[in-house]
């Protein structure tokens, strides 16, 4: 059964007659008999009664035509849909995000923005560390993921920036630091400082240690703090300091305190990352709305 028989068939149902079809269908009436002979003898039954006045819908006729016009319909919509994806109109976006960059305002207003623009685009946010995201995009079960620092070697990944973030001195509100940083960040030698396993980034963890040994400081690892949020509550709670990110600055809690620090004047990217092979229309035009300045970004770059 081809879709040609279905609209043959519709077209018949439609004018009461074969002669009129053909006409309609600008095909000669031998042919299109023959069509709707062959679409009852793969069906198993009549779907018109014959007589000299035309044809009628058999009860099995009549509910052929409301399946068919239903499957006919959603045929349509299915290769509209098609191209709407093919176009980067239609179709689902699968992005990892950390907590930080979730409450980053350009983000948010990029994200918006790209919602706007494309309606018809599912938009799926999956909050999770760097390295969990970094390895569900090389398996295919994430499109991409705001990454703030990777392995910029590593060839099965392709980055585009969205923006650039520095790092913030992060001290406990009761603090002695709290309403004046240190001079030199490697006062802070006696102090704990609440870090992360460097399991959960690698890139991230090494770049902060790199910053505190340029600041001539060996920071004292005591706490632990799983991920971001975690760390912040542990300086919330008083059990140290820490180095974050200026993303931080969006979501901190009040008893934490975050300082510029002349030791801590490197910026890095933070990008949107996918795989280097990525080719979906859809993904591009998100990469682009992403990394795309809009009038009332420049206060958030």
């Amino acid at each position: 059964m081809e879709i040609r028989h279905l609209r043959y068939f519709l077209a018949v149902a439609e004018h009461g007659s074969v002669a009129q079809a053909a006409r309609k269908l600008n095909i000669v009436q031998p042919a299109l008999s023959r069509q709707i002979h062959d679409l009852e003898d793969q069906l198993g039954t009549p779907l018109f009664e014959r007589s000299v006045r035309g044809v009628q819908l058999t009860a099995a006729g009549k509910q052929f035509v409301r399946d068919t016009q239903r499957l006919l319909a959603d045929l349509d919509a299915a290769r509209d849909r098609a191209l709407r994806a093919a176009a980067g109109m239609e179709g689902t976006v699968r992005i990892g995000i950390s907590h930080n960059h979730t409450w980053h305002p350009l983000i948010l207003q990029r994200l918006r923005r790209f919602q706007r623009a494309f309606p018809n685009v599912a938009l799926m946010l999956e909050p999770s560390i760097s390295t969990q995201q970094l390895i569900r995009i090389k398996e295919g079960r994430l499109d991409g993921g705001f990454i703030a620092l990777r392995d910029p070697n590593d060839s099965e990944l392709a980055g585009i920036k969205v923006l650039s973030s520095g790092l913030l001195l992060a001290v406990p509100s009761h603090s002695k630091y709290a309403k004046k940083p240190p001079a030199r960040l490697r006062d802070l030698k006696d102090e704990p400082c609440v870090w992360f396993p460097r399991e959960r980034s690698p890139v991230y963890h090494d770049y902060l240690i790199h910053q505190c040994q340029r600041a001539g400081l060996s920071p004292r690892l005591v706490p632990i703090g799983t991920d971001v949020a975690t760390t912040l509550g542990m300086v919330a709670a008083g059990m140290g300091y820490s180095i974050v990110t200026e993303m931080s600055k969006y979501n901190s809690p009040k008893e934490v305190v975050l300082h510029h620090h002349p030791d801590l004047s490197d910026v890095h990217d933070v990008e949107l990352v996918t795989r280097s092979d990525a080719d979906s229309p859809i993904l591009r035009e998100f990469a682009r709305v992403m990394s795309t300045a809009g009038p009332r970004d420049a206060k958030y770059a």
